[in-house]
């Protein structure tokens, strides 16, 4: 019987993967409600999406307090910046695309343009927080290295950015829907999903540090070698 409810059971290690990823998603939804601090949430949605939900280590809220205060002032002024540069795009799209007849000429050139910007701007975002996550960086570092990024490994972040459409789609679908109540899950399983391929793209930038051992003599690994 003790067996049923060992914590390697199988079943238990799932249910509480499960329920760790809902409890992050809730957590992340609600720190996202003043907006101002949407991207200092999702620098630690990520940040625990990797170390807690796929590595097992430490504790949801333990992580993503440490992570939201640590890089607070970083990803706030980051998100800040790049909503404003959203909002502009997005009401020059409208604008030329719906608004102004006398620009019909060359409006769906520029929105084109517009929109070009917003998917790279997206893709840069997508890599940026994870990034700040992880290395203590200048902002400006961390943007010039999710850029590089966006474009040096472009397969890894056209499979993110599809797991962020995916997710924005199911949203836009059961909008309205009783269904909708499901999909405050998501930003827990979408990021929990790029940490796959984010996480092999990370591994390969961060620095080789003095291996150190623990008191049996065995090597100690960081969270995210293991």
């Amino acid at each position: 019987m003790s067996k049923i409810f060992s914590l390697d059971n199988p079943v238990v290690v799932v249910l509480t993967k499960i329920f760790d990823v809902m409890y992050l998603s809730l957590l992340y939804l609600i720190f996202c409600l003043p907006i101002i601090t949407i991207g200092a949430a999702t620098t630690s949605l990520y940040y625990v999406s990797a170390k807690v939900i796929r590595r097992s280590q430490s504790y949801v809220w333990r992580e993503f307090w440490k992570s939201f205060k640590l890089n607070f002032k970083q990803s706030t002024i980051y998100w800040v910046v790049i909503l404003v540069i959203y909002l502009l795009l997005g009401w020059n799209i409208n604008y030329l695309g719906l608004n102004n007849p006398e620009t019909a000429n060359y409006g769906s050139t520029l929105s084109a343009v517009y929109l070009t910007m917003i998917i790279i701007l997206v893709a840069v975002s997508i890599n940026i927080f994870p990034i700040i996550s992880r290395f203590d960086n200048k902002l400006m570092t961390s943007v010039k290295f999710a850029l590089y990024c966006c474009f040096r490994h472009f397969l890894h972040t056209l499979a993110m950015f599809l797991m962020v459409m995916v997710g924005v789609y199911l949203v836009y679908l059961n909008w309205g829907n009783p269904m909708l109540m499901f999909t405050v899950f998501l930003p827990g399983i979408i990021c929990w999903l790029i940490t796959f391929p984010m996480e092999h793209v990370l591994k390969k930038y961060m620095p080789k540090a003095e291996q150190q051992l623990d008191s049996e003599g065995r090597p100690i690994k960081m969270w995210y070698d293991e």
